[in-house]
């Protein structure tokens, strides 16, 4: 497989595994023909099994990041094969490293009644919506990650994204396990903010961070502009089609509030310090889920943060393909933190009573659903739900268990696993020394605390 040429993206020079042509592929090809024939086979041989299936068909049309494509969406359920669902919808493709780096490509989906009016679906099971991900796991061979971390945040937090495992077809090629995945968005089953603003321009809203230059409706807030955080705040609800200019500008003024606060001399004072503005819980239990799954880009890149009208900010958790020793440029070790010195958390550590609250926490969880015991349940469970799913899947990706898709360790031996069976083998062992580590040094949290 040729290499993508390294004026492409820096970081794609090291990820042999990328072919410049998969950039150009028909959607949902790989460029690699082995991956090609085996998508053929895995569908002459399919039976039906555990997953559901969904299908999207473009009728030939391609399908691309910058714009939809018009598709008919069909769902098998577990059995028998038969159609239980049928609807238009528009595709896209998604991610920002994922899209270049990644043969397998990821999808959005928007579901419709017609080409006018969208439609709300409980897509396999799930809370009735219009807007899906489509995660397909490529470099998480263990294909439980995201799930994983995914199903630990439902149980913590007031919100966080449902997911169910499905096989997909693309224009009747066979594309292997993937994720629906509930994206962040507004909703009666997502985040179910107020709709309607009022005259004042105040308005519940969901901000992102990320890369600078890489979004719309990009704010002016006080963190950017005085230098206390990186990357760039953008607000992605209300829609761009819906946002003000009196609601930006409420906007901006509202978190620009809560960061001039928390970066005040005062920002320890319960009534008038950041606790005012935030809901602590929340940034709690946000912090622990990174922190345990080893998230280098938490606060930095693919951050939600949203409001409700007369409510605090809260935090909204996203992206877990990389965590647990899986970034793809950097071997990182276990031994310690990875979000302490985030944005916000740099400053939010400072203040005692928050790591009170975090230790706390983080005592209280591994007495029960963060237990070894339990963990290494659940991924046991994820595997046995997958019955035999991940056979087809690398039958098709399972050249990847070849390629160097992770950077060496510092003794210049491999990270990447040999098989499906390896990869859940690694991500045990990796998440049995990380909780190992956590238990024996979440007290050190203490250290970055500023005596008053």
């Amino acid at each position: 497989m040729k290499k993508i040429m390294c004026g492409l993206l820096a970081c794609v020079a090291l990820m042999g595994a990328v072919t410049a042509a998969n950039l150009l592929s028909e959607p949902g090809q790989s460029s690699v023909s082995a991956a090609q024939n085996a998508q053929s086979t895995a569908q002459e041989q399919r039976q039906p099994g555990e997953l559901p299936v969904l299908r999207i068909d473009t009728q030939g049309e391609r399908i691309y990041k910058e714009s939809t494509t018009w598709a008919d969406v069909s769902i098998e359920e577990q059995s028998g094969g038969k159609n239980a669902f049928e609807t238009l919808a528009t595709v896209k493709l998604r991610g920002n490293s994922s899209y270049y780096i990644f043969d397998k490509r990821q999808y959005r989906l928007k579901l419709y009644k017609s080409q006018t009016n969208d439609r709300d679906y409980g897509l396999f099971g799930m809370g009735e919506h219009s807007e899906w991900v489509l995660y397909g796991p490529f470099l998480d061979r263990s294909l439980v990650r995201n799930k994983l971390v995914y199903d630990l945040s439902r149980e913590m937090m007031d919100w966080a994204p449902d997911s169910r495992y499905c096989e997909v077809y693309v224009n009747g090629e066979y594309q292997g396990v993937y994720l629906a995945v509930e994206p962040v968005t507004n909703g009666k089953a997502r985040l179910n903010l107020y709709e309607f603003g009022l005259l004042t321009g105040e308005t519940a809203y969901v901000l992102k961070r990320d890369r600078s230059g890489t979004e719309e409706n990009v704010i002016d807030d006080y963190g950017t502009r005085e230098g206390k955080t990186d990357n760039e705040l953008s607000v992605v609800y209300p829609s761009a089609s819906k946002l003000t200019q009196n609601q930006m500008s409420w906007i901006e003024k509202d978190i620009s509030t809560f960061e001039q606060n928390l970066y005040s001399d005062g920002f320890k004072d319960a009534a008038r310090g950041y606790a005012a503005y935030i809901d602590v819980d929340s940034f709690v239990d946000y912090y622990l889920i990174n922190e345990l799954a080893m998230i280098p880009d938490a606060t930095h890149l693919s951050t939600y943060i949203y409001k409700n009208i007369g409510g605090k900010l809260k935090l909204a958790v996203w992206d877990f393909n990389n965590g647990f020793d899986n970034y793809p440029w950097t071997d990182y070790d276990t031994d310690r933190f990875f979000v302490a010195d985030g944005n916000w958390y740099d400053r939010l550590l400072q203040d005692r009573a928050f790591v009170d609250k975090i230790v706390a926490r983080y005592r209280e969880l591994r007495q029960g659903q963060w237990s070894d015991e339990e963990l290494l349940a659940r991924i046991d469970g994820y595997v046995e739900a997958l019955g035999d799913a991940p056979q087809r899947n690398f039958e098709v990706w399972g050249y990847t268990f070849e390629e160097d898709l992770l950077s060496k360790d510092e003794q210049g031996n491999s990270r990447d696993p040999e098989s499906f069976e390896d990869a859940v083998s690694d991500l045990k062992a990796c998440l049995q020394e990380r909780t190992a580590f956590l238990d024996a040094n979440i007290d050190q949290l203490y250290t970055y605390c500023v005596d008053e």
